[in-house]
Formats: C-alpha cells, sequence, structure tokens
C-alpha cells in the first residue's frame, strides 16, 4: 500500500511539472486543490487520507472536505495475526477563513468537524445459560461479536498554507477542541451485557461505553492546483 502511494505521488510530480505555471496566492484563489494528508497513516486509529479544497466566493474563504479508510492490513500499531479485524472509516469537514495573505503564503482559521468509524470484530466464547453475569455458565459458543467506536468531534482549527509555483501545495494545521466517544454492538445473537468487549492496543472497547474529552489536532497536506493558469 506505502509503495502504490509513493508511485501515485511521483506521478503526482511528474505531471506537477509537465505543466508548470506560475501560480500564487491570488491565483490560487480560483482553483480547486486536490490533497493527500501522510500523517494520517500513522495515527493510532490510521487511514488512507485524501481531502478536496474548493474556494467560496472570491476565494477568501474555501470548504475542505477529506475522506479516509483503513483496514488492519495497513496498520503501523497491529503486527500481529491475532490482532482483531480492524477498520477504519474517516470524515473531516472544515470551514476556513483566509485572513492574512503573502504572495506565497497565507493563514487561515476556521471551523471543523470530525466523525471516525472503528469497526472491531473478534470471536469470542460467549458462556450460555449462566446463572449469574460472572457465570456459572452450562456451556460456551463460539461466536463473532463485532463493536463500533464512534468518535464526533469539534475543532478551532489554525493553519498555514504554501504555495509553489509549480501547483504544490503544502498546508500544515494545529487545532483544540472536544470529541465524544461512543461504542456500539452489532453482534446478531449476542446481547451487549454478554460481549466481553475487545482489546484495540491502547484501550478495552465495552458496549455502550461513552465519554467526553478534550481533542488535539495537528497535521500537513500535501497538494496540487487544478485547473488552467488564469490571471485576470
Amino acid at each position: 500500500m506505502r509503495s502504490t502511494l509513493f508511485i501515485f505521488f511521483v506521478l503526482l510530480c511528474t505531471l506537477g511539472n509537465s505543466f508548470a505555471q506560475p501560480f500564487d496566492v491570488e491565483t490560487t484563489k480560483r482553483h480547486v486543490i486536490i490533497k493527500y494528508s501522510p500523517a494520517a497513516m500513522f495515527d493510532f486509529d490510521n487511514t488512507i487520507q485524501f481531502g478536496v479544497e474548493i474556494p467560496l466566493g472570491k476565494g477568501n474563504f474555501a470548504l475542505q472536505q477529506d475522506l479516509g479508510y483503513g483496514p488492519s492490513r495497513m496498520s503501523s500499531w497491529q503486527n500481529d495475526d491475532n490482532d482483531v479485524d480492524k477498520q477504519t472509516f474517516k470524515s473531516r469537514t472544515h470551514l476556513r477563513w483566509y485572513f492574512m495573505e503573502k504572495r506565497r503564503m497565507r493563514a487561515y482559521v476556521g471551523p471543523e468537524f470530525l466523525f471516525k468509524k472503528v469497526v472491531l470484530r473478534e470471536s469470542q466464547w460467549i458462556g450460555k445459560d449462566c446463572s449469574g453475569p460472572w457465570g456459572p455458565c452450562s456451556f460456551f459458543q463460539n461466536q463473532d461479536v463485532r463493536i463500533d467506536k464512534n468518535v464526533v468531534a469539534g475543532h478551532a482549527r489554525f493553519g498555514w498554507q504554501f504555495i509553489k509555483s509549480n501547483r504544490f501545495v503544502f498546508d500544515v494545521f494545529t487545532g483544540i477542541g472536544f470529541r465524544h466517544i461512543f461504542n456500539t454492538s452489532h453482534s446478531p445473537g449476542v446481547p451487549d451485557y454478554e460481549v466481553r468487549g475487545i482489546d484495540d492496543v491502547w484501550e478495552f472497547l465495552r458496549p455502550n461505553e461513552s465519554d467526553l474529552r478534550p481533542s488535539a489536532v495537528m497535521g500537513f497536506h500535501l497538494g496540487i492546483i487544478l485547473g488552467k493558469y488564469r490571471r485576470d
């Protein structure tokens, strides 16, 4: 997977150089920017994440939408074949206001909404006909269980965007806010109270647990400006 992304960016560099034009902040305001987020591959719930920035109005405002997906096999934190089956889906929506500009750099601030769903699957021995929550049980049955970790977050995000004349963009950001985390079970034939929970390397997830906690984000994007060069 990482070699495929490397090849993609080699082709992207070749494409950018093939029709390089002297882009700056003023000309970039009229163009859509396609972005890739390398740091997302090293998150605890890591994903391959791409985004698009669309200018609004005269270009002082923009809307950015990122989507990410991460299967178990690309996780940097799961190396054991006995680890749970894990899939991560992520969406980030960011409205940005460019409040300061120079020729090839501009600063922005704005709200961000994040939604992330982490799906974990595992086979567990479930006790049946138990006399109490801790047993004893008449017998045990091996069943597939699924727990979803859902994350809803809001951040105030601040960042800088640097624009190269050959269409390439480097975007670095940070932000603070809050996130609400709640776990749900989707295990047919297994009541929530019978699911023992699933170990997700850094935390133990149980059904129907929730938490509200402070949140911080930081990262960077690599992008390329689309469309024909226009000065007017």
